[in-house]
Parts: C-alpha cells; structure tokens; sequence
C-alpha cells in the first residue's frame, strides 16, 4: 500500500504515507489513495483525531518528479485541480489533524504539513519550499496557509529565496509549533491527538470552521460567531460542559 493506516491507540488514527525509496514523494497514485483513506478516517465516527506520521524517517519529499512528464497546460491544470481535491480534504477537515514530521517535509509535503492543525517536528526535520530550484511556483495552497502561519514578510523571505528551515529555525519563525527530539514526533503527535480528542467535537469543528474563514471584518466574524455559538448553546456539549462545571469534574464529550 501507498498509504499506510492504523489505530495504535484508541480513537486516534495514523495515516503515513508509504515509499520510503522515494523518501514517500506523492505519485499521483500515492495522492488518490491518501484521499481515500484521509476521507473515509474524517467520516468514521471511531475516529476522533489523525496523525499524519513520518516513515522510514521522513514525512514527505514532496511530489515525484519522475511523474511530472509529458505535461501540457491542459494535463497541467488536470493534475493540480486533483492536488487541489487533497488540500479541500484536508483543509474542510472539521477533526483534529496533527503533522509529525520527521526528516524532510518539502514541497508538497510542507504543504500537507502547514494543513494540519499543529506540527510536531523533530530537531533533525525540515520544512522546504524549493520550488523555484526546478522552475515551479508554490502549490498545495502554499501561498495561502504559509502567509497565514508565518505573516507575509516571512512568507516572502521563505518563498522568494528557496528556503528549507529545521528544527528550532522553523520553530523561531512560526513553521512549526513544536520541536521535539528525534525520533520521537509521533510520540508527542499521539499525546497531543488525545487531548484534543477530548474537546467538544462539534464545538471544535464549528471553530475550526471560523478559523478558515479569517481574516474577516469584525461584523463578518461577530455574525458567524452569533450562529455558531447558538448552535453550541443547544447541544449536548454544552449541558455537559455546564455540569461538570457545576460538578467540579472534568467534562465527558465522548
């Protein structure tokens, strides 16, 4: 399999992409079955957060250069439309994603990297946008989730010069929210995966909702707050949520 998945620990699940010859660059085949996969874990009721892990020591080279061939402007604008199918995925995913990355994230895999929602990478793991180094413009919605994360000076710098940061470099300008020791990203991932399996899920998916929609105008985000938040009001999250309180325990959403 391309892409490998597994639930070592109760409803968390690990999705890895799977060609360590390749340092798990992404075939347009390897792309369709981390759809599939990626969908079918969103849609499971068992599964309350995901891992996107590292394997054989590397999270993603980015996209196969060898499968880049024979491309006009029509096939062109075909693949990325296709890419672009994978970045909704991931970018409408209304459960926690969390990124451990080990070794390379580059390209492409930078990308599936700055679409999750927190990045654990390791001391020797790197974050690299060389697209100009073979003649190409950033993709995987690079030029969107990177100003978002970094601000668009930083973004500039990364992108305009080629940039591959590790380690605690990428920690200092925001690509990463933590680095931890080698070998061992995974490891944080998972513990963080289950403390945000906890979370009020529908709670935390109508925010996670509100957080791709920014930056809005005051009014916008004060009129989407005013939905979400009566929504909120009237489910079950809330009644337990407000016992616990009353009960001085911590709350059970699950």
């Amino acid at each position: 399999s391309l892409v490998v998945t597994e639930n070592p620990v109760p409803g968390v699940t690990r999705i890895a992409i799977n060609r360590p010859d390749k340092r798990n660059a992404i075939s347009p085949d390897t792309r369709k079955e981390l759809i599939d996969v990626l969908t079918n874990s969103l849609s499971d009721d068992a599964v309350n957060a995901i891992v996107m892990g590292s394997t054989d020591g590397h999270f993603c080279a980015g996209g196969d250069i060898n499968s880049m061939v024979d491309l006009d402007v029509r096939s062109a604008r075909v693949r990325m439309k296709e890419n672009h199918r994978l970045v909704r995925v991931f970018a409408e995913a209304e459960k926690p994603i969390i990124a451990a990355v080990e070794g390379f994230a580059v390209g492409a895999g930078a990308g599936i990297a700055l679409l999750c929602d927190t990045i654990f990478l390791s001391e020797g793991g790197s974050l690299g946008f060389p697209f100009f180094r073979v003649g190409l413009t950033p993709d995987y919605g690079i030029l969107f989730t990177l100003t978002r994360r970094v601000g668009l000076a930083k973004a500039r710098q990364i992108l305009l010069f080629s940039k591959n940061l590790k380690g605690h470099d990428a920690l200092k300008v925001g690509l990463a929210d933590n680095v931890v020791k080698e070998g061992t990203a995974e490891e944080h991932a998972f513990a963080c995966a289950e403390e945000l399996a906890k979370m009020p899920p529908h709670a935390f998916a109508l925010t996670k909702r509100h957080l791709a929609m920014e930056p809005q105008t005051l009014e916008e985000a004060l009129e989407m707050e005013a939905l979400s938040q009566a929504l909120a009001f009237m489910g079950p999250e809330f009644e337990e949520g407000r016992l616990a309180f009353r009960e001085k325990r911590k709350p059970k959403f699950r």
